[in-house]
């Protein structure tokens, strides 16, 4: 089981759901088979392309509403927030001194650390 054949079945039941549909339903509307459709629900099978396609198009659904797109740009802000106050946690209880010399080093390796 992968994630993503999990979630894109736990999507396609809560729209299947949201319909008020059972299994048997929804098989029986696609013509496909009941086991099949079963397992796609719990991850332990992929959906085809064609069968992706068609139950968006039976439940008036994007790839969008099934498939979470992750911004790798809010990750990566996310990540550096974290880094951020880690650091700042780190340089909470240094003296002038000591936060002078940490300016500095920072200072000088930076540049290189950006090569």
């Amino acid at each position: 089981m992968d994630k993503l054949s999990v979630e894109i079945g736990k999507n396609i039941r809560k729209y299947r759901k949201l319909k008020g549909m059972t299994l048997e339903k929804l098989a029986e509307e696609l013509e496909t088979d009941i086991n099949y459709l079963g397992q796609c629900e719990r991850g332990k099978r992929r959906f085809s392309l064609d069968k992706l396609v068609e139950l968006m198009k039976y439940f008036g659904i994007t790839a969008n509403d099934i498939i979470t797109v992750y911004n790798t740009e809010e990750k990566k802000t996310e990540e550096n927030n974290i880094y951020l106050q880690e650091i700042n946690e780190l340089l909470e209880n240094c003296t002038d001194n000591q936060l002078a010399v940490i300016r500095n080093m920072l200072k000088e390796s930076v540049p290189f650390l950006k090569e």
